[in-house]
């Protein structure tokens, strides 16, 4: 008899002998266990683990993992998936039965934390901390994985899942699961080499593309043709990056005495520098040149080195972050009609400093964001911002999502001097003059119920 035969023949035995009135069901995990001595993990590979408990360095591949159960609810693991991102739980949910899906954090014994920071390559790092509760108070574990930037979401979802199961396994071994758990152990030959990636490319993405937009009906009709076109290498030491766009967007009016048309037309090339200087600080500069109908610019430049500082690492930036950002440097513009300042032309020198809060945790997630830019030659032309988000589990089941942006404006130096008129105004045709701005949302919700959400019905 083989091994699966005798799995199923124990399972169908400690189902009888409990006692159990219910169906037996199999859910594949498929895993090959990978052990070798401690080793970096080359940077081939998809994921890496930042925690160890011991010695060995467990690479986990899914190939071959049989997971035969039969539990009802209150003998599987309650787990909470807490996404800040997009996550197609109900692909989640099919694929990973062997578990409780939670309503709410405080109710799961394992905390899962999902976010995501870009890569240079245009893919996404994922990182997953798993957060034990109850009986799993002292297994705490965080996986690192990459996406590709070509996958679809299909592919995003599968390895999406699969990188979930593997850090569900230790959660697993330390239950009585053990025992129904069959997998096939392979030992590497030979350590693990750290060997540089051979990339053609070196390191350099680029992206090409536009975009049509028509719409219309009898009396109307619109237009948006936009083009863009983006050069970056980014790695851990550096990061550079390229970028131009132009946008053309006309629409016409049927009126009584006949038709009348609309032209915005805006054109920016943008260049970014950045040099990694330890975990913490970081310098380069930023410029960008280019013209806008809406701005009253024939053409705008600016050159502006900058450097940051943040209070925790980089690397914990998907988590935390707290950083400050100066920049100072020389503006040029030269308007299309002049301007309240009576400039035709003029350049300046502008300083900014950006101030960004950011911490996602089991309770949610809390977001400020506040700055400030000054011209030097005229210290009463500047403005300020403040952008405050919180999303907040107040406790079990009630939560609050509220937030806005307000800011304060006294430096719109290329503003116009001519006359506005009506159309101009309601089709922000041209920029105009204002003392603030500002938007704000509040949302509240409470859930209330069964606290399981393991079932999936696409029906209607």
């Amino acid at each position: 008899m083989t091994r699966s035969f005798w799995m199923l023949f124990k399972g169908l035995f400690n189902v009888a002998n409990q006692g159990y009135k219910r169906t037996l069901s199999f859910v594949k995990i498929e895993y090959i266990l990978l052990l070798f001595p401690t080793t970096p993990l080359s940077n081939k590979s998809l994921y890496k683990k930042t925690k160890m408990k011991t010695g060995l360095t467990l690479a986990l591949s899914f190939f071959f993992f049989t997971f035969l159960f039969a539990q009802n609810p209150k003998d599987r693991p309650d787990i909470f998936i807490d996404c800040q991102m997009y996550c197609d739980m109900v692909y989640i949910k099919q694929e990973i039965r062997f578990v409780n899906y939670m309503q709410n954090r405080q109710e799961a014994d394992i905390y899962i934390l999902a976010t995501r920071q870009r890569t240079g390559a245009g893919g996404n790092e994922i990182q997953m901390a798993f957060i034990g509760n109850n009986e799993f108070s002292a297994i705490r574990d965080t996986i690192r994985y990459f996406t590709d930037p070509n996958a679809t979401d299909a592919i995003n979802r599968e390895q999406m899942v699969k990188e979930l199961k593997k850090g569900l396994l230790q959660f697993l071994v330390q239950t009585p699961m053990i025992d129904q758990i069959a997998y096939q152990v392979e030992s590497a030959n030979g350590e693990a080499e750290n060997t540089e990636v051979d990339d053609p490319w070196n390191y350099w993405v680029f992206n090409i593309g536009g975009n049509s937009w028509l719409n219309g009906e009898s009396t109307y009709a619109n237009v948006d043709l936009t083009g863009r076109f983006s050069a970056s290498k980014i790695t851990d030491k550096h990061k550079l990056r390229f970028s131009t766009f132009y946008n053309f967007e006309k629409s016409t009016f049927k009126l009584t005495d006949g038709d009348e048309s609309f032209i915005r037309r805006s054109y920016n090339v943008r260049l970014t520098y950045v040099k990694s200087l330890g975990s913490n600080w970081s310098a380069g500069f930023r410029t960008r040149t280019g013209f806008s109908t809406f701005g009253n610019t024939d053409l705008s430049t600016t050159f502006k080195p900058a450097i940051e500082y943040n209070i925790f690492p980089y690397e914990e930036a998907s988590t935390r972050r707290f950083s400050f950002f100066y920049s100072i440097g020389p503006e040029y513009y030269n308007y299309t009609d002049t301007t309240v300042y009576n400039r035709l032309y003029e350049t300046r020198m502008r300083h900014g400093l950006d101030i960004e809060f950011n911490q996602t945790q089991k309770w949610g997630n809390i977001s400020l964001d506040i700055g400030v830019e000054q011209y030097l030659h005229d210290f009463n032309l500047f403005s300020t911002y403040i952008n405050p988000n919180i999303e907040w589990q107040i406790f079990k089941g009630l939560s609050i999502d509220i937030g806005g942006f307000a800011s304060f404006v006294s430096d719109r130096i290329n503003i116009a001097k001519s006359d506005i008129s009506d159309e101009d105004i309601l089709l922000q045709i041209k920029q105009l003059d204002t003392d603030f701005t500002y938007f704000t949302y509040i949302g509240l919700n409470y859930r209330f119920g069964s606290k399981y959400n393991n079932f999936v019905n696409p029906r209607f």
